[in-house]
């Protein structure tokens, strides 16, 4: 909610804030095929929205970082069944919203109202994005793009700097979201990072070569 409402009034929006919520690193906290009457923000750690198979394949649609909207949909469809489930990727921690405050929230002026649509439109881009990347990209044009996404949305929220940003994905999820194996994703990382356009640990990931990296995402 923070994202799309008025600059230099987080007071005003904490007045309309419920309750906060933390949970532990790989829990469920929402689940596919709950009516929602919340929406959330995300104020500190990683989650991502997923989906399970019958037969325990799982879909990774989306990474959420700070300050992401969690349900975003939610604010659209008020009471929308969960067509997907969210779980902690580390620790997190929760602003919880009624949804109709929410709504009247970021509908208060022009400038939040344009703020939410901004929010809305990149994250369903996002979304498309990776249908397509899916679909016609390498494994290179898919993990490149993917990282090119992630280090602007942290960029933008000033939590990347010189390139540099915590990155708690594992090549697990990197294979749930992007339809590849665990193997295949780690010698596209290692290629990557052999390449100098990349540099990472466990922890961190740090993109050398931002522009190459951009036209990687694009051409392959």
């Amino acid at each position: 909610m923070y994202g799309p409402t008025v600059a230099g009034t987080p007071d005003v929006v904490n007045t309309h804030r419920r309750e906060v919520r933390s949970f532990p690193s790989q829990r469920t906290f929402l689940r596919e095929g709950e009516a929602q009457s919340y929406v959330f923000t995300l104020y500190s750690g990683w989650a991502f929205r997923y989906t399970t198979l019958r037969d325990g394949r799982r879909q990774i649609f989306f990474f959420h970082v700070p300050g992401d909207i969690i349900a975003l949909e939610s604010l659209t469809f008020p009471g929308i069944s969960l067509p997907f489930s969210v779980k902690s990727l580390t620790p997190v921690t929760l602003c919880a919203f009624d949804v109709k405050e929410a709504n009247s929230l970021v509908r208060t002026t022009k400038f939040q109202q344009d703020r939410s649509a901004v929010t809305m439109q990149r994250f369903f881009s996002d979304l498309h994005r990776r249908i397509a990347d899916i679909g016609r990209r390498s494994a290179m044009g898919r993990i490149s793009q993917l990282l090119v996404e992630i280090e602007g949305r942290l960029r933008r929220r000033q939590l990347s700097k010189n390139g540099t940003f915590a990155f708690p994905v594992r090549q697990e999820h990197l294979a749930d979201a992007l339809g590849l194996t665990t193997v295949y994703v780690n010698r596209t990382l290692d290629k990557l990072r052999k390449q100098k356009l990349i540099a990472f640990d466990r922890h961190r990931m740090t993109i050398l070569d931002l522009e190459r990296l951009h036209e990687i995402a694009e051409e392959e």
